[in-house]
């Protein structure tokens, strides 16, 4: 290709100004003259890439990093993938991971019924080592994917991979497969150190309202309560009481969301583990599209409860906004009345 085409803008320009400032002729030794300014501007390119670098570098430092890879079929593909991981490598300094579907395993045993080691393996395996990564043991089951409802073929192309930093800036690191719902991926979750869980505090759930019952349960709570004096006093020890029967309530399967959950996806989990020793009998089956669709409705729940908090959490962010919040509070105040109370 001609020099000239290659020369870049500033090449070009730079040549221009040269010849004007020092008023020299370069009729004769244009190749000299361009090779010269492009040795230049090479080095000026060198710089200015490293300078880059270097402040990325900065911006890295000291911050834990956490990458996605979702990763494709195509081994020649995947390939390229790697080598991005190792450009991204070298801008950071610290604890960093990466995780996603790399959508290939490293063992046969990942593998259901794979007797050898393809070259996609080792060359996974090879990238894992080269990157100076910790691909941690897995726990909770063997397969992270499932292709259909039987489980015709099911492997382990999920996972997470720490960086050594990672290993040593936490303690208790482990990748546990949680429930799977319904993608044919199970979600892995990483785990680093224990939590200290905050004081709980009582509050109404909207999903209870979604309960079978819950009215008339509230209604015979209600009316069970006996106390004496003046009017706003009763109501004040009414729903004391109330609020305690509601704590004990929320405590039980019935009022706890948490429990359902926990229920429901044990019962899944042991439809899953049988599928992964052999079909499911019908009566299997419908049990299982029975207990999706109770998790379905638990599902929305969840969503409820979501829904409450980021309520909370607007109000709260409101409050500080005065002018917004009075003007808010004023056009709804004719419809946020009690006509009457039966005590």
């Amino acid at each position: 290709m001609d020099k000239d085409m290659d020369a870049t803008l500033w090449v070009h320009q730079n040549m221009i100004k040269l010849g004007k400032m020092f008023g020299v002729d370069f009729q004769g030794h244009e190749e000299e003259a361009l090779e010269l300014l492009m040795q230049i501007d090479s080095c000026r390119q060198v710089r200015k890439v490293e300078t880059e670098l270097e402040v990325k570098k900065q911006r890295f430092k000291g911050s834990l990093e956490l990458k996605g890879v979702y990763a494709p079929n195509c081994r020649i593909e995947r390939k390229i993938v790697w080598r991005e991981i190792g450009a991204v490598k070298g801008l950071m300094e610290g604890p960093w991971a990466v995780c996603g579907d790399f959508n290939v395993t490293r063992y046969p045993s990942e593998k259901r019924e794979c007797l050898r080691r393809s070259k996609a393996m080792v060359e996974f395996s090879d990238f894992i080592e080269d990157m100076e990564l910790i691909d941690l043991r897995l726990e909770g089951g063997y397969y992270t994917w499932f292709k259909g409802d039987n489980h015709t073929a099911a492997s382990r192309i999920d996972r997470f991979l720490i960086s050594e930093e990672w290993d040593e800036s936490f303690r208790n690191i482990k990748q546990t497969i949680q429930q799977r719902l319904i993608s044919d991926h199970s979600p892995v979750a990483l785990y680093c150190g224990a939590w200290e869980q905050a004081k709980s505090y009582f509050k109404f759930e909207n999903w209870w309202l979604n309960v079978e019952g819950f009215d008339d349960r509230i209604r015979d709570w209600w009316t069970s309560f006996e106390f004496s004096g003046r009017p706003d006093y009763i109501l004040a020890c009414k729903l004391k009481a109330l609020k305690g029967k509601l704590k004990e309530w929320s405590r039980v399967y019935e009022g706890n969301l948490g429990l359902q959950k926990s229920k429901l996806l044990s019962q899944l989990a042991g439809f899953e583990t049988t599928q992964q020793l052999r079909a499911l009998t019908e009566e299997e089956s419908v049990r299982k599209a029975a207990t999706l669709m109770e998790i379905e409705e638990q599902l929305k729940n969840e969503e409820i409860v979501w829904r409450q908090k980021s309520r909370a959490l607007w109000l709260k962010e409101g409050d500080r906004n005065t002018k917004f919040f009075h003007r808010t509070a004023n056009a709804h105040k004719r419809n946020n009345n009690i006509d009457q109370l039966m005590i």
